[in-house]
């Protein structure tokens, strides 16, 4: 059984992560161990797992997007209501174009950014698509 160097520990295969990079074909540290290594990483060189997904996602920093949540009053751009928590982006430019709330974000996901869906659901709504 492969020693974990992180916690003392011998431990069976199954608790190391796989690593094609090495020799044996597992990483050193066992999984937990592992783990811990990684968000300390990410911590240390990012700040926070939010701030490195910000920038590797979006392009953009927690300043950029406070920036933003500030000129919309704290409340998403699309229904004005919501708190202003999730970066929405143009999956085609991959431009951030505001912050939205949960149920926005999730909203645009789930019609694929499709106007013509959009215009559907909106002409269904005002009742021109009935019985």
């Amino acid at each position: 059984m492969p020693h974990c160097p992180g916690c003392g520990m011998s431990k069976p295969r199954t608790e190391f992560v796989r690593n094609r990079a090495n020799k044996s074909g597992f990483h050193t540290y066992c999984k937990p161990c592992h783990n811990a290594k990684v968000k300390e990483s990410i911590r240390k060189h990012h700040g926070s797992e939010r701030r490195r997904q910000l920038t590797r996602r979006y392009g953009v920093d927690d300043a950029q997007v406070a920036w933003l949540v500030l000129q919309q009053d704290g409340r998403c751009a699309i229904c004005r209501r919501g708190a202003a928590r999730h970066v929405d982006h143009c999956h085609l430019s991959g431009k951030v174009r505001a912050v939205l709330c949960f149920n926005c974000n999730g909203g645009l996901g789930k019609t694929q950014e499709r106007l013509d869906l959009l215009q559907h659901a909106a002409d269904y709504l005002e009742g021109q698509h009935g019985i």
